[in-house]
């Protein structure tokens, strides 16, 4: 099979000087992820005891991977996609700030803590003598699918995961934060606290974003960039519609693409500058001598890209 596409909907090929904009912009993100995998290197050659010092690293690592796939998408001109990743590069950004605020192996415990909560919650559902298993596959079978449900229940290795993470949840070093997860579930009046709602931390992420003295970056893009995720931005697909006639606009359109790209950019390097403080502050002074070799070239790509674009 080959079908090709409606070109005015769907353009697979930009036009030559807009693809070397986009093609800049790839490689400049490239270059800061590319810097980013040599802090995760020396994370993890960094010595520290305690599983909880592998969060942050998980934290960064994601991160980096989320920045890695905008980049795919900007060189092929996916920009709102793109914008997805990024709210999902922002949660995480900001979930990372929170953790190396302050107490990092207290909150580096609680992601633990509210992890295997979580993970408990979801794999004790799919044990018949559990008392969430009957709500569960009333739920299924609600949906009137024939299928024979019951070789999902009762698996050994669900067994197995539901029994490492009540271990977890039992060592002594989990003991006081497991307590206070509690606590939290009934100050919240929630069963699901956030992990970053122990010890009395913030309620949601709205709240931890004001916290972190990040409001004007919550409700001007984080804000906004959901409306990719959730089904409030789909109208954005007509450019014009009325009563007799609508124009929808071409999948890979390229607006904000500059807006993704300085963003992209922005966020990862203040993390890396955040983290190198606080977990390697011996490095500190390499992400400096890169950035004197990346500032100028990165500068010199922001302003000579020049989009007109009409809808």
């Amino acid at each position: 099979m080959n079908t090709k596409p409606i070109d005015d909907v769907l353009p697979r090929i930009a036009d030559e000087y807009l693809q070397k904009i986009l093609d800049d912009f790839s490689k400049t993100i490239d270059e800061v992820v590319n810097f980013g995998t040599h802090i995760l290197l020396w994370d993890v050659e960094y010595k520290r005891e305690g599983k909880d010092n592998n969060i942050p690293t998980l934290f960064l690592r994601n991160i980096i991977e989320l920045a890695d796939s905008i980049s795919v998408l900007t060189k092929n001109s996916l920009i709102d996609p793109a914008k997805i990743q990024i709210r999902a590069l922002l949660e995480n950004h900001f979930g990372l700030l929170y953790m190396l605020q302050k107490d990092e192996k207290q909150r580096a415990l609680s992601f633990m803590v509210w992890r295997a909560k979580k993970d408990l919650k979801y794999y004790k559902q799919f044990v018949s003598e559990n008392p969430s298993s009957k709500e569960f596959k009333a739920k299924i079978l609600k949906d009137e699918m024939d299928v024979d449900i019951t070789k999902f229940f009762d698996r050994p290795d669900v067994i197995k995961v539901i029994e490492a993470k009540v271990t977890l949840l039992n060592k002594p070093e989990f003991k006081e934060v497991h307590q206070e997860y509690m606590r939290t579930s009934k100050k919240l009046n929630t069963k699901n606290p956030n992990w970053y709602s122990l010890y009395d931390g913030p309620n949601n992420f709205q709240e931890m974003s004001n916290r972190l003295k990040k409001t004007v970056i919550y409700e001007f893009q984080y804000r906004k960039y959901s409306e990719n995720v959730h089904v409030t931005g789909i109208q954005k697909g007509f450019a014009k519609a009325g009563k007799d006639e609508a124009q929808i606009i071409q999948i890979r359109d390229f607006e904000h693409c500059k807006d993704v790209f300085t963003s992209t950019v922005s966020y990862l390097l203040e993390c890396y500058a955040e983290y190198l403080t606080k977990r390697i502050p011996e490095k500190r002074n390499e992400l400096t001598e890169w950035y004197k070799d990346f500032k100028e070239p990165y500068n010199r790509i922001v302003s000579e890209s020049v989009i007109n674009y009409k809808k």
